[in-house]
């Protein structure tokens, strides 16, 4: 649906554009930044969705499938920063959207958890890293770090 909605936003010569410009996320995997945008706006949704949730219903999603998706968004940014001006400009519009979703319903992550999760040096990291749900089961997950 998501991947649906972003293809309409680009016409035919801009789509090659955005597929000629793919990022490696491993060594034989590459991904280009529609499929980006659509992933992470989904997985936002996704996280937003299972903050209802009790953390035991077994469709929910964890701590580390967060740090999955900032991952993704690290991949998304890279996307972005690899797109002729007026074409990341238009993408952009898209992922903002999904960037004010998700700075919604998350809070300043002071002590570095998902940095922890994922292993990563927070420093230097953009500001997704440094974000974690107010609510949900995530926060429950994130008890025990």
């Amino acid at each position: 649906m998501l991947m649906a909605e972003l293809a309409k936003m680009f016409d035919a010569a801009e789509t090659a554009e955005i597929e000629a410009r793919p990022v490696a996320m491993g060594p034989a995997n590459t991904v280009d930044a529609l499929e980006l945008a659509a992933g992470w706006a989904g997985r936002v949704e996704k996280f937003d969705r299972d903050r209802a949730l009790p953390w035991s219903d077994r469709t929910v999603w964890n701590e580390h499938d967060l740090a999955g998706a900032l991952f993704l968004r690290d991949f998304l940014q890279q996307a972005l920063d690899g797109l002729p001006q007026p074409i990341r400009q238009k993408l952009a519009q898209f992922v903002e959207a999904a960037d004010s979703t998700f700075r919604g319903y998350t809070i300043d992550d002071p002590d570095g958890k998902m940095a922890k999760i994922a292993d990563v040096d927070p420093n230097g990291r953009p500001w997704w890293w440094r974000r974690v749900p107010v609510d949900g089961p995530i926060v429950q997950d994130l008890t025990n770090y």
